[in-house]
């Protein structure tokens, strides 16, 4: 039986809204689509008609796409070169080039209120206004994608390994899919990335038909770094930066490993598109030769752990997305690690308004190991590392100060009286100054094995340079043990090299990770869509830099929704439908997110959780489909204040609902800027909540 609601809203729901009183979309203005972020200078990429759109005059055959472009640009006397082309009828044609007369230098944008756009730019104008031309939009460098930690795993054979709980299914409802059989089979991803080590066994130890890993293109080398020429060639392979290579684990990494872990769509095929080099950044027009090669190629998915920081829905590659998505295909892309930054400050091309743009969800539990506490009776003392300290014996500690307030510990040289420390488990106090320097001065006088204590700041991984027999400990562990050095007592500690991994749980597990950049778009676009697992993450990396390592971004969220994605084509077929409802469908099937663990709190913002967190399990399973999920009110001049939506009953069961609203937290935008100065890109605006 199937039952059809229609339901109209009159109030002003948010799921995207804003205190923007434009009068007029930024669209509208010619020429001025896009803020310019890390523009390249002097190179656009211009899109043109198809070939059966352009004016043919007298010609008898219809006139080539790119060389009527070309051939209008030497009649305008202007000087260009061609960087590539693009001739994916229905999707995007054009090409991208370097215009030598374009005054990128000078495009200087200011930005009041009304919004108002003032540039510069002689011959990307004259191109703009030719016969044909669509749009000319400026090629963006996008940094390439960097975790917002990472720990690389030392060892494969360390016999202390237990079988990991793949909490990340759990919270997500995929373990469940996966007992059903349901993992993906017959569906294929692109992966956008900096290559993979398809050598890695859980990778399916090789590259072509009858890998998992069945194809691919390198379309820059090693050495591309964003400035330099790309050296395209057919291997994907990346054994230099790893990124890729951990995205593709957390989509389909075979299970049976020594983790046991396992992608979440295991049974599919990859094709690795490689557009960064071992280090550097990549134009977007790279992004979207990449794109449209995937389409190509004939994938169901394509996934982008990548972006820069955009707040804009209009960049090209963001524009090649969305219209991507819109034949039914699924695409993910990352909303950013930009929290930090405050509100409208998602990413491009996460941006792209057809596409799935994924928040980061902290992981449960965090795989950490354990110190033995000898002399005196205490339980066990977690330290942040996930695979134990290579110390043997067991070694007397040595508080560098018997202060536990103290703010500045170690941060100046050791005194002169301090014993030699080769022999001692040294504990000191975080603060003030870096961790490096802290470890300089202890190891000025003999100190090898430091254990730092936190000060409230965050159990987390932290940066010791080179000194890789340090760690983290928590407060309280530290305070116990300085005072129990300051007493007198007896204390030492050991590091077991096996039997002693745990599963720490993470307090903020279960939350959106606090770096999640915050939404919504500037012209009022829901971002991020819905959130995945993307905090401490354990997955594959290459082989020679140790095969495994925790890495934790909207980077490791982003192909967690594709294997989602690969696990309803696989399920439900692969039907252009069923493609441009996915995002709506994980939307309406979403777990909400609280903004902490305490009761009576508010959920998280919308503007940074999205819809919440996937339910994979519901999505797959559910009898009633929502639609649309996300009603876009954009209170400015363009005011939508009706709503429609409909509830589809598709089960065998009549079922009633009851309408209801469950507030969520907000955002507050446009903050004083620091030193009372405004903020030069929104002079004038007052603070709105979100």
């Amino acid at each position: 039986m199937m039952k059809l609601l229609t339901w109209a809203i009159l109030s002003p729901v948010l799921l995207a809204n804003s205190g923007l009183g434009a009068k007029f979309p930024l669209s509208s203005l010619k020429g001025a689509k896009t803020l310019p972020g890390n523009i390249v200078p002097n190179r656009f990429v211009v899109e043109v008609e198809s070939t059966s759109d352009i004016p043919t005059r007298r010609d008898t055959f219809p006139r080539d796409p790119h060389k009527s472009l070309y051939e209008d640009l030497r009649k305008r006397d202007i000087s260009f070169n061609v960087d590539r082309e693009f001739n994916s009828p229905g999707l995007f044609v054009g090409a991208s080039v370097t215009l030598s007369n374009a005054k990128v230098n000078s495009y200087l944008i200011s930005v009041t209120y009304p919004l108002t756009i003032h540039a510069d730019m002689q011959d990307r104008a004259q191109v703009a206004a030719m016969p044909g031309v669509k749009a000319v939009r400026p090629v963006i460098q996008v940094p390439a994608p960097k975790p917002v930690s990472a720990h690389v795993v030392t060892s494969l054979t360390d016999p202390a390994l237990p079988p990991d709980t793949e909490s990340t299914h759990v919270l997500t409802g995929v373990d469940k899919l996966h007992a059903m059989g349901v993992i993906g089979t017959g569906t294929t991803v692109a992966i956008i990335d900096t290559g993979i080590d398809y050598t890695h066994p859980s990778l399916g130890d090789g590259f072509g038909p009858g890998h998992k890993v069945v194809g691919g293109f390198d379309f820059v080398g090693d050495a591309f770094d964003g400035t330099n020429t790309p050296m395209p060639d057919p291997d994907p392979l990346d054994q230099c930066n790893g990124h890729g290579t951990h995205v593709a684990g957390i989509f389909g990494a075979n299970p049976g490993n020594e983790f046991n872990i396992s992608g979440v769509a295991f049974g599919a095929d990859i094709r690795a598109y490689r557009i960064f080099g071992c280090t550097g950044t990549v134009p977007d027009d790279i992004i979207i030769e990449a794109l449209l090669q995937g389409v190509s190629d004939g994938v169901d998915i394509l996934t982008m752990s990548l972006g820069g920081a955009d707040g804009w829905t209009e960049s090209s590659s963001a524009v090649v997305s969305s219209r991507i998505a819109a034949t039914g295909k699924i695409v993910t892309i990352a909303a950013g690690n930009d929290g930090a930054d405050g509100a409208f400050y998602t990413s491009s091309p996460g941006n792209a308004i057809n596409a799935i743009s994924v928040a980061s969800l902290d992981n449960t539990v965090i795989p950490l190991q354990n110190a033995t506490v000898h002399g005196v009776t205490h339980d066990p003392i977690t330290y942040f590392d996930t695979f134990p300290l290579p110390v043997n014996g067991t070694l007397p500690i040595f508080a560098t100060s018997t202060d536990t307030t103290i703010v500045d510990d170690a941060c100046d040289p050791l005194p002169d009286d301090t014993p030699d420390l080769s022999g001692f488990v040294v504990i000191v106090r975080r603060g003030t100054c870096t961790f490096v320097q802290k470890l300089t001065n202890i190891a000025a006088k003999g100190g090898q094995v430091t254990l730092i204590y936190d000060n409230g700041s965050g159990f987390e991984e932290i940066d010791v340079g080179n000194f890789t027999d340090a760690t983290l400990i928590q407060a309280a562990d530290g305070v116990f043990l300085v005072n129990a050095f300051a007493a007198g007592e007896n204390v030492s500690l050991s590091f077991p090299q096996s039997g002693a991994l745990f599963q720490f749980p993470d307090p903020a597990g279960g939350l959106i990770s606090s770096f999640t950049s915050i939404g919504p778009t500037n012209d009022m676009f829901f971002k991020p869509a819905v959130a995945a697992p993307g905090g401490n993450i354990l997955s594959t990396f290459p082989v020679p830099l140790g095969s495994f390592a925790v890495l934790s971004g909207t980077s490791m969220a982003t192909p967690f929704i594709a294997g989602v994605g690969a696990l309803l084509f696989g399920a439900k077929g692969k039907s252009p439908e069923v493609g441009t409802t996915a995002r709506t469908l994980f939307e309406t099937t979403a777990q909400l997110v609280g903004s902490s663990h305490t009761d009576g709190d508010p959920l998280q913002t919308v503007a940074q959780q999205g819809a919440g967190l996937v339910d994979a399990f519901k999505a797959l399973t559910t009898d009633i489909i929502v639609s649309p999920g996300e009603l876009l009110t954009n209170d400015t001049a363009h005011f939508v204040s009706l709503h429609t939506f409909t509830i589809t009953n598709i089960g065998n069961e009549v079922k009633k609902f009851n309408i209801t609203h469950v507030p969520a937290g907000t955002v507050l935008t446009l903050t004083p800027f620091p030193g009372g100065r405004p903020s030069p890109a929104f002079n004038g605006l007052r603070h709105r909540q979100i």
